[in-house]
């Protein structure tokens, strides 16, 4: 899966799309799944449970190759934000060795990286450049989130204008304390993305609402 959202918002409509993450307060998650609150809600895509909260854009993003889900974007506002969540072993930080290698590659493909520190912990701040049709270079700003649960990391990926305001860090970790990680027992190579599977009636790869 690619590392970020496959879209860029445009800043220009931004207005326009509703913003159903505004105002949410933060709660204690994002949990193992039988962790959560007895009240909590979710929009269930197998391995990741994301809270349910009305009028929120979910789509689920296939790999080209493959054809299997290995992500999930949401869109409120002017930002589009991409969950993955990837296996790690028990007792292990896996973010404590990606986020380096992470940010080693974006500098080498020529983004501003520096590292924050966020509600989760140790987060990267990114300056990514983009080519617009007309030819000019503008900085997009990117946000990345690691979460380390058990035997499991929820790879967070933020992008849009308004990224690194206060504003919309906060509603960013609104949904990401809303979500669940149902890890499973069975064994999965430590790094790897695990496959989600879609909620019944979803687009498939290669249909409008896809990623092919």
């Amino acid at each position: 899966m690619s590392e970020t959202p496959q879209e860029t918002p445009d800043e220009s409509s931004a207005g326009a799309i509703p913003d159903p993450l505004a105002g949410l307060e933060v709660l204690d998650g994002p949990w193992s799944v039988g962790e959560e609150s007895s009240d909590a809600r979710f929009v269930d895509f197998g391995a990741l449970r994301i809270g349910a909260v009305d009028g929120l854009q979910m789509r689920a993003e296939f790999d080209a190759k493959t054809r299997q889900c290995g992500a999930v974007s949401v869109r409120s506002g002017d930002v589009q934000v991409q969950l993955q969540v990837i296996a790690a072993p028990r007792g292990e930080s896996r973010w404590t060795d990606l986020r380096p290698r992470m940010a080693e590659q974006l500098r080498a493909r020529g983004s501003q990286v520096s590292v924050d520190e966020g509600r989760y912990g140790p987060e990267l701040a990114v300056l990514r450049p983009h080519k617009r049709p007309d030819g000019k270079i503008i900085a997009i700003p990117m946000r990345v989130q690691g979460i380390d649960g058990d035997r499991w990391l929820l790879k967070v990926t933020s992008i849009g204008p308004s990224v690194h305001q206060e504003s919309t860090r906060a509603r960013v970790d609104a949904l990401i304390s809303r979500c669940a990680v149902a890890r499973g027992e069975g064994a999965a190579v430590a790094g790897s993305v695990l496959t989600l599977t879609p909620p019944a009636g979803s687009p498939a790869p290669g249909r409008p609402g896809g990623t092919a």
